[in-house]
Order: C-alpha cells, then structure tokens, then sequence
C-alpha cells in the first residue's frame, strides 16, 4: 500500500512524459514511434538482407555465415546508433527506466508479425542472463524484463534461470570489437539440461553489437543440447 501510495505521488510530481519529445501521456509517443525506421531482417553476421524464402524465416544465417555462429535466426528491428532508440536502449538500462521495456516488446512482437515470421512451436524464451555482482549494482536485468514482456506477448514459455552468467565480465560496450570475444568467452554455464534440449531457443538481449555474448551464449545452449538457436534483440 506504501509503495502505491508513492508511486502515486511521484506520477503527481513528476508525470510520465515522452522520452523524446517529452509529451506527457506516455514513456514513447505514437508521432516518434512512428519516427523509428524499421531494418530488414539480416544475417546476423554479415548484415545482407536475409527476407524469408524457400520455407526459411526473414533473418535466417546467410549459407556464407553458418559456420560463423550457432544462432540460424537473428531478428532486430532498430539500429542502435539512431538517436531515439539510443535514447530508448541508455535510459532503459542505466536510468532504470522499466516502463520502456513492453514498449520495446511490443515494437518487437510487431515486426516479427510485419514480416510473417511464424515463432517455432517448440520454441522457449530465454533472456541473456547478468552476473550477480552486475545484478547487485543495477538492481535488473533488462533482459529478463523484455524476455518477460516477449513471452507473454508471443504466448511462449519462459526459461529465465535455464542460463547462468558464471563470470562477472568488462561491460562490452567499452570494449574494441576485437577484445568482445575474448572478454565473454566461457562464461555461460546451462543449469537446465531438460529444458533446453531438443528445443529451439529464443535468446532476447537489448543490444546487439559485435554479437559476441549473443554466440557465446549459443555455443552453451547448443552444447546442452538445444535444437536450434533464434536471437532477438531490440536494436544493433
């Protein structure tokens, strides 16, 4: 009741505005959501246009690229580096803004439907997972917030601790493309082995960038035995 009651004052003093225009009502305004260009699905490597044929989903791997990654499918609708969604990705994550991550999921749930990409049936979300002295210091894992969100939204099963984070890593942001590899190599561990094998997995993360975490978390899941891996993020 406490916390109700706070909330309720805070909205008063400080009321729920556009990130970008700052147009009271909501967290994102219909006129900038409209103002985000969305991106073709692409492989997730290579970034050609990868749209669906031949019974193969819009993102999928491109033949060049397979021996590249586990993951066969890569969807993300936004380029991190346009401004509003750099806006979005940084108050979401370091402002604590929670409120953005079912707008984000509702962005992705729409493109996913925009290009008819049929989700696998035996497909489970899971959320890159933080280390929990990362956990401490944030107090979320935005991750597991869009992964919620996404699953409710596709209705498809949730596995929030089936991956672990077992090595607290630099934050790959600040770190050259070259040292991402090396900086998140190993450091995945799969403590559900029923859940993950025989099953495509759904990896949902922010940001994509080099998509090293995005690989090392494949290569775990693989190894476990999943079937397949999709990736899912907000932006990259």
């Amino acid at each position: 009741m406490l916390i109700k009651i706070k909330t309720i004052i805070f909205d008063l003093l400080f009321p729920v505005s556009c990130a970008i225009c700052k147009k009271e009502g909501t967290i994102l305004c219909a006129s900038c959501c409209l103002s985000l260009p969305q991106m073709p699905p692409s492989c997730m490597i290579c970034h050609i246009v990868m749209p669906s044929r031949d019974n193969k989903p819009a993102g999928v791997t491109c033949k060049s690229c397979r021996k590249k990654t586990p993951v066969r499918v890569f969807l993300s609708p936004f380029r991190y580096h346009h401004p509003i969604v750099m806006r979005l990705v940084h108050d979401f994550k370091y402002r604590r803004i929670r409120d953005i991550s079912p707008i984000a999921a509702s962005l992705i749930v729409s493109y996913v439907r925009y290009y008819q990409i049929t989700l696998p049936k035996d497909a489970v979300i899971v959320p890159i997972p933080l280390h929990r002295a990362r956990m401490r210091v944030r107090g979320f894992n935005q991750a597991l917030l869009l992964s919620k969100d996404i699953a409710r939204d596709v209705a498809l099963p949730l596995l929030s601790g089936a991956l672990i984070r077992i090595a607290a890593t630099k934050p790959q942001a600040k770190l050259t493309a070259q040292y991402r590899q090396y900086n998140v190599e190993n450091i995945f561990f799969v403590t559900d082995l029923i859940a993950a094998q025989k099953k495509t997995i759904i990896l949902i993360d922010d940001v994509k960038t080099t998509g090293a975490t995005l690989n090392q978390a494949a290569h775990a899941l693989k190894k476990a035995g999943a079937k397949e891996i999709w990736a899912i993020t907000f932006a990259h």
